[in-house]
């Protein structure tokens, strides 16, 4: 059998956001190549490079970003790969701190992550490890080493809630491209639209309101949707359309930004809670 592939990416790590998230698209190589090559016709078939879900501003972007999107949910849907998102609050009891190293805090949050891929392709052995590009991290160093080398226990430094779990081996680990590896393009606008499903909970509550309104007598006192903002809005309900026509276990009703209530999808959207009021993040030294 051939290795798996993980590729992944991040969004609204710098300091103007509140709400952080890492995105993985996972799956044997082969599987995700051919994900690979129908992403490179949609944007093909619009002239384009690269999409990312900051860039969706208007009529345009949006229709890529949805042909680019369905491709993906296409094969979540018929198992051929998997996508794990974790989302964190940096207001919460954990991350309200003095002092916080936000580039240690990703460390650790990559980790749980890719413990979770691991997890769910327990059959495969060896991986390949594809990160977009952010040179605050050494990926070998900082996270490769205790994926490949580390035997989990209660006192382990990055992962202290799992025992006696090892991960499977990692043949290869190097930052890539997005314009040249288009799976991260794919986790970019997974980690974009979940992300945003917190931060911009209440218009996004706004716009499928107004949907589903006919006519009123009266002007909305709602606050406007700025034009930057919609096109957004509109992927997320796009997203969240075609994820629940496919079965796919996306919610938002309750909780007011979407997640998932278990993994048989191959979806898994989980936002983080901290463990005990020790489970603290790092500190800049």
């Amino acid at each position: 059998m051939s290795g798996g592939v993980i590729f992944s990416d991040e969004s609204g790590q710098d300091n103007s956001n509140r709400y952080a998230a890492i995105c993985t698209v996972s799956g044997l190589r082969k599987n995700l190549l051919k994900v690979h090559n129908e992403l490179k016709q949609v944007l093909d078939k619009h002239d384009k490079q690269e999409i990312k879900f900051k860039s969706i501003k208007g009529g345009a972007k949006l229709k890529l970003g949805k042909e680019f999107l369905e491709v993906g949910l296409n094969k979540i849907e018929s198992k051929k790969i998997r996508v794990h998102i974790l989302v964190w609050d940096k207001h919460d009891q954990r991350h309200s701190i003095p002092n916080r190293c936000d580039i240690e805090n990703l460390k650790r949050m990559y980790y749980k992550v890719i413990k979770e891929v691991n997890k769910d392709w327990k059959y495969i052995d060896n991986w390949s490890f594809y990160p977009d590009e952010y040179s605050a991290i050494d990926w070998n160093e900082d996270i490769v080493k205790y994926i490949g080398n580390t035997k989990i226990y209660k006192n382990s430094e990055l992962f202290k809630q799992v025992s006696n779990f090892k991960f499977p081996n990692y043949q290869r680990t190097e930052e890539k491209d997005s314009k040249i590896m288009l799976n991260i393009q794919l986790a970019d606008l997974l980690a974009g639209i979940v992300r945003n499903s917190r931060s911009n909970s209440l218009k996004y509550q706004q716009l499928i309101n107004n949907k589903k309104k006919q006519f009123t007598l009266f002007p909305s006192e709602e606050e406007k949707i700025s034009s930057n903002l919609k096109p957004k809005l509109e992927l997320m309900h796009f997203f969240k359309k075609k994820a629940s026509d496919k079965g796919l276990g996306v919610g938002f009703s309750k909780s007011k930004y979407f997640d998932t209530y278990n993994k048989k999808h191959n979806l898994f959207i989980w936002h983080y809670t901290p463990k005990s009021k020790f489970d603290k993040a790092p500190k800049k030294k």
